[in-house]
């Protein structure tokens, strides 16, 4: 697989950008697309949390080797041990994992079009998982589209796209309104999985948080704390940024990468106006916090920095943590792990279009979940493929004007043949 061979060469790649010079400035002034800061008044009563997170000097060195025939567990913390921050390193139980999902086996031939639309979060990986089908069905043109995932259900059931792409799964209110508008039943294909993460500089020495200090840190009415948490020193009163106040930095609220940070840590709460800043786009709060020091933000594990570090997060008040490693993020031990879904309507007799049904089977085959993996997500589950896409699995490979699986050269120049 292209993504473990090319692993170490990534991996000297992303080492040797850490060492690129950066300039830690200090935010100075709220810029257009930032909520402008105000300044709380702190009570001089201010209680710190009787469980502090961990200070710099107790962190321990981090491993640098992995033996080949070694299991990697689940990373989960206990409330006294320390998060170390690995370096790069190859998945095995990934890569094992990927190579149980079965192989594609193209048909003859495929004509027509796909209209996708939804999830600005995974539109990236659909245009790749497009242009890897293009390379054996030239003739099948793609639109993908972003807008979110709800603009996306609407238009599924108006007819106007093939697939809705939606970062989060489906609540049952949402299922059932899309059958009784569009009388007939709905699918939702995952393929693959994410994770909303927490996000601070490199230099910050925080490993961990819970729950109730995000809430206490990013909702103006902090309903799991008694008091807001302003400054680093309530979170770990050894810090050498103690004093300094956190900065927050999030994206469009509406986003799905937001939704499920909202939904563990502040539902039914809207965010401080204490130093907040509106970036547009998750991948800019990664960028952010990769300048400056005080930053905290909300940003997805498929757009991680070297200068930038997520956290282990407790959703059990502190009994356990969780990081977000691609294993944590693939079993859902990982607290904000989301599903990324095809959801499609099927037709009077209960079936998806053959077009719309190889699409999803090549997103379901090692290739696809190939390519999937290289977009800087978990795979989804080989062991749980809807039951038709083994049915069409099964037909191709018994079909005997199937045609080899080995996919056809491409000029390097070729483009991908999907619309802005």
């Amino acid at each position: 697989m292209k993504s473990i061979l090319y692993a170490l060469t990534l991996a000297g790649a992303l080492l040797g950008a850490a060492t690129f010079a950066v300039t830690l400035a200090e935010p100075q002034a709220a810029t257009a697309a930032q909520v402008a800061p105000t300044a709380p008044v702190a009570s001089a009563a201010k209680t710190i949390p009787a469980t502090p997170l961990v200070p710099a000097q107790s962190v321990a060195p981090a491993v640098t080797t992995t033996p080949a025939d070694t299991t990697i567990a689940p990373t989960t913390l206990g409330p006294d041990q320390v998060m170390v921050t690995a370096p790069v390193i190859i998945d095995e139980e990934i890569a094992k994992i990927i190579y149980d999902f079965p192989d594609y086996v193209p048909v003859p031939s495929l004509k027509g079009s796909i209209t996708i639309q939804g999830s600005d979060t995974i539109a990236p990986t659909l245009m790749a998982l497009s242009e890897a089908f293009n390379k054996l069905y030239p003739d099948v043109k793609f639109n993908i589209r972003g807008g979110g995932s709800g603009q996306a259900l609407e238009d599924l059931v108006a007819g106007t796209c093939d697939f809705a792409s939606v970062s989060r799964d489906l609540t049952d209110a949402e299922v059932a309104q899309i059958k009784k508008e569009s009388g007939v039943d709905v699918v939702e294909i995952k393929i693959a999985s994410g994770g909303a993460c927490v996000i601070v500089n490199a230099d910050n020495p925080i490993t961990k948080i819970t729950r109730e200090q995000l809430n206490g840190i990013f909702a103006i009415t902090h309903s799991m704390t008694k008091d807001p948490i302003f400054a680093w020193k309530e979170l770990d009163p050894t810090s050498p940024i103690g004093e300094e106040w956190i900065a927050l930095y999030v994206s469009d609220q509406n986003s799905s990468t937001m939704q499920t940070f909202t939904d563990f840590a502040m539902p039914n709460e809207r965010f401080t106006t204490s130093y907040f800043y509106r970036e547009p786009a998750p991948s800019s709060v990664v960028n952010a916090c990769c300048a400056y020091k005080t930053a905290i933000g909300v940003g997805s594990y498929k757009h991680m920095q070297p200068r930038a570090k997520t956290l282990a997060v407790s959703g059990d008040n502190g009994k356990t943590f969780v990081a977000p490693t691609e294993m944590n993020i693939f079993t859902g031990e990982y607290p904000m792990s989301r599903p990324l879904e095809l959801v499609a309507v099927l037709d009077k007799q209960g079936n998806l279009p053959p077009l719309l049904v190889d699409f999803a089977r090549f997103a379901l085959s090692e290739t696809g979940q190939d390519e999937i993996h290289d977009e800087g997500y978990s795979p989804a589950n080989p062991t749980k493929l809807p039951e038709f896409i083994v049915r069409a699995n099964a037909a191709a490979a018994a079909a005997p004007q199937a045609v080899p699986t080995t996919l056809p050269s491409v000029a390097p120049t070729a483009m991908p043949n999907v619309a802005p």
